[in-house]
């Protein structure tokens, strides 16, 4: 009787230890959960981590990940610095905006190398340079295309004093009915969108006129970075082999994109993205990898903004991004 109830209470004291043993695997087995806010509805332009979600790449990481759309009234930048969301998509202009207000943002990579605001214009205009603009219209939008351009015409010597300038509505409305001659955008959508409705089109990139800026920046708080460093690096890990996986499977990418917003027309998402490549691949990513930043390019931007975008006051640069989470080739 004395053994039986020894070998029940050894038995109990297995199952007990068992069952923390296993409770503690679970709770150590658990996915970090996170949000990654977008600057803008979902489409082409975030293919990455939507690719990384639906292949189940975060996952694999430990990550269950929200991904959630933004647009002109969602600010990422303001949603993650609230403690909303954990990530963050914007470009690095607004990230050193956001450093100049004292908000402790950190970029963790960026995706387009070359920054794909510019100018645009349909090619029966005859404009093909900055200079072609002189005497003619030209319609803009407030924001980074438009700062660039600022700066692209600056250094070709084009006075804007010599360009008709209007502020016009976003989309394409005013450069194909005629009521400008070209205008600022994103160059790797809005001329495609002109180009579907049958227009041809030439393109302005300031990144090929010496604006060596960069674009769709990662970026989390210093907070997170302090506090898991781990789930930042298993995270910034995901997205980039997203964006990798996208490059080699457009198809199958374009048709994921589209799964997450029916509402985009699939001929216009399959040619943003592959205009997308070229901003993406670059010496510099071509040698580092994708996400690859470079101080550089930091550095003219700041600059730019500076003398045209409306920056105060310099920051210190080094504290806007890092490097220290990107995988090493």
């Amino acid at each position: 009787m004395f053994k039986r109830t020894i070998i029940v209470g050894m038995v109990t004291i297995l199952i007990v230890v068992l069952f923390v043993f296993m409770s503690i695997n679970s709770a150590l087995a658990k996915n970090d959960a996170v949000s990654l806010r977008l600057p803008w509805i979902m489409n082409a332009q975030f293919t990455g981590p939507l690719v990384a979600e639906h292949k189940g790449f975060y996952k694999e990481l430990g990550i269950d990940v929200t991904i959630r759309p933004g647009g002109a009234d969602v600010n990422s930048i303001t949603l993650v610095v609230a403690g909303q969301d954990t990530f963050g998509i914007h470009d690095t202009a607004s990230l050193i905006f956001a450093r100049e207000q004292q908000m402790p943002l950190v970029a963790l990579a960026t995706v387009f190398q070359k920054h794909p605001g510019g100018v645009f214009a349909l090619k029966k205009s005859g404009i093909k340079e900055p200079k072609d603009f002189v005497g003619k219209t030209l319609g803009y939008n407030e924001g980074g295309p438009w700062t660039l351009a600022k700066a692209m015409f600056k250094i070709e010597e084009v006075s804007l004093d010599s360009i008709k300038l209007i502020a016009v509505p976003w989309g394409i409305s005013s450069l194909i009915t005629d009521k400008v001659d070209g205008k600022t955008g994103y160059m790797t959508n809005e001329p495609v969108a002109a180009e579907l409705e049958g227009f041809e089109v030439n393109v302005l990139l300031p990144y090929d006129y010496g604006i060596k800026t960069a674009s769709e920046a990662i970026f989390t708080t210093e907070k997170l970075i302090k506090e898991n460093p781990d789930l930042v690096r298993r995270f910034v890990e995901a997205t980039l082999r997203g964006w990798a996986y996208a490059i080699d499977n457009e198809e199958e990418s374009v048709d994921i994109v589209i799964k997450a917003n029916p509402n985009l027309d699939r001929e216009q998402q399959r040619m943003q993205f592959e205009r997308q490549l070229s901003h993406i691949w670059t010496p510099e990513s071509i040698m580092y990898g994708i996400g690859w930043m470079s101080r550089d390019a930091w550095v003219q931007t700041q600059e730019i903004l500076l003398e045209f975008g409306g920056l105060s006051n310099p920051i210190d640069i080094d504290k806007v991004f890092t490097t220290d989470f990107l995988p090493r080739k």
